[in-house]
């Protein structure tokens, strides 16, 4: 559900920025503003799941999300249509991670990839459908539907979760670190903030320059606040080398997926020349590769092992990214379709080794303060990757065509981030994540 509502609203942006009579690049804090949210309330989903049961929490997340959804349908302007995705958010926020801790409790550490594997799949078909059906509602119905689509989704999704998932005891659990939410949701806001304001007016000003401002005071202020015994984010996880690798190397990778959610959309409609529709079909080639991967991710990874592997998928999407510049318009869209679903598959390998390598090496009583950090600065990254590739693309007026040329800026950035990504990596041991190869 989540999935489909991520691809099916960015195969539509185009669309919902000239409904709006906003520029194509602005349109970009929807997606933005929902991954911020997500971030904030992450921080708190580890502390929400130990002491109100997670099954309980989980069902709660997913009747938030559906609220949300129902508010970006009917919103008539961006600023109601982005107050709908926030509040998807807080709900988006506690499914993922809740649903991630859910399994990590649930099954062995050497049957955890495996496990993490299975559970991607079903929220792959939302990336699949997604930018299909996105493509066609926006070409013949309103685009408000795309946001409609999700709520039988929502119901379904609860009465499963009510019928199949097993109560967890619910477990002693110190007080919920309020003050250091406040700083956290500071920081991550004013943060944001800053990076819209760049995008929005290509320039560094006032409104940037204070949100970067308050944003590092904020941190500040909880660097010191976070030496207490149980901070909502608790940074001494990152004495675990694994970990540490994965969050703060991962996050490269994350904000390269990030971007490419907002810029892949925008560059076949507006630079190549794609329909919302075959725009919508090309995204689902990328999706198909991503589950495609999955019937030989293991055997790669016994081979080759998370080291290697990870630093060779970076630079082979690194080089992939740089192979869109000499594509122009006219490109064959079963030849592009075949090269995303290349695309899909080396992406979902940089997915799925970093999330479980999230819980390499993790005592299992830190699962959840190690589960919620990791997912914080996962969709930080992300939501930093949408600002950073829409400040890239540069600012344009409202009905404004993107020219092709700006596309080639992000591109090269983005290859320069994997590159990044994959001398990270370099810190990685041979034998690191052994503990999540089941052997048999």
């Amino acid at each position: 559900m989540e999935g489909l509502d991520a691809t099916i609203i960015a195969t539509s942006l185009p669309q919902i920025a000239h409904a709006m009579n906003v520029p194509a690049t602005t349109i970009g804090v929807t997606l933005t503003a929902y991954l911020i949210s997500v971030s904030m309330w992450m921080a708190a989903s580890g502390w929400l799941a130990d002491r109100f049961e997670a099954r309980r929490v989980f069902v709660l997340a997913i009747m938030v999300f559906a609220l949300g959804t129902a508010v970006c349908g009917f919103s008539a302007n961006l600023a109601q249509l982005v107050t709908g995705r926030f509040i998807q958010g807080m709900g988006g926020a506690m499914m993922t991670p809740v649903g991630r801790l859910i399994l990590a409790r649930s099954f062995p550490r050497d049957q955890l990839v495996q496990a993490m594997s299975y559970m991607i799949v079903p929220g792959l078909m939302g990336p699949l459908l997604g930018p299909v059906v996105g493509g066609w509602i926006t070409s013949y119905l309103d685009w408000r539907w795309i946001f409609f689509a999700n709520l039988p989704l929502a119901l379904g999704g609860m009465a499963l979760a009510m019928r199949f998932l097993d109560r967890m005891p619910a477990s002693q659990t110190p007080r919920f670190d309020w003050w250091g939410f406040a700083l956290v949701a500071l920081a991550l806001v004013a943060f944001q903030t800053s990076l819209e304001a760049i995008a929005e007016k290509g320039a560094f000003t006032g409104v940037a320059q204070l949100g970067v401002a308050v944003a590092l005071v904020a941190m500040a202020a909880y660097w010191r606040h976070a030496g207490r015994p149980d901070p909502i984010l608790d940074f001494r996880l990152m004495r675990y080398r694994t970990f540490a690798v994965a969050v703060l190397g991962g996050a490269w990778s994350r904000i390269v997926l990030g971007a490419t959610m907002f810029l892949f959309p925008l560059y076949f409609q507006l630079g190549l020349g794609a329909s919302p529709i075959e725009a919508g079909y090309l995204m689902a080639a990328l999706a198909i590769g991503q589950i495609a991967l999955r019937l030989v991710l293991d055997p790669l990874r016994r081979r080759l092992g998370l080291r290697l592997l990870l630093i060779g998928n970076s630079i082979a999407l690194a080089a992939m990214l740089l192979l869109f510049l000499p594509m122009r318009e006219g490109i064959s869209l079963w030849l592009l379709g075949a090269f995303l679903f290349g695309f899909g598959m080396l992406q979902a390998i940089q997915l799925s080794l970093l999330g479980a390598l999230n819980f390499s090496g993790i005592p299992a009583t830190e699962l959840g303060r190690a589960t919620s950090l990791a997912a914080v600065a996962q969709r930080l990254a992300m939501a930093a990757g949408i600002s950073l590739c829409a400040i890239m693309l540069g600012h344009t007026r409202a009905g404004a065509t993107i020219p092709r040329g700006s596309f080639s800026m992000p591109l090269i950035a983005l290859a320069v981030m994997l590159v990044l990504s994959a001398l990270s990596f370099r810190f990685l041991r041979e034998g690191d994540g052994d503990d999540l190869i089941d052997r048999r």
